[in-house]
């Protein structure tokens, strides 16, 4: 499974959920040749794992859909 995440941020806001027993969380920084990838935490559930974005990004879940 692989989901991206966008939160109400302005300006860094994406956030990608990668994994299938366990689910690695990472922010997403865009460059311009190629995007960074950040562990910021692992879940067992998504909603264990958004818990985690809005705790890092400090706000609210705008947008998921596949990655």
């Amino acid at each position: 499974m692989e989901k991206r995440i966008v939160t109400e941020n302005k300006g860094n806001n994406l956030f990608k959920i990668s994994g299938t027993t366990k689910l690695y969380i990472y922010k997403i920084e865009v460059e311009f040749l190629r995007n960074k990838k950040i562990k910021i935490g692992s879940a067992r559930n998504l909603e264990d794992a958004l818990s985690i974005i809005k705790s890092y990004s400090g706000s609210q879940i705008k947008d998921i859909s596949e990655w």
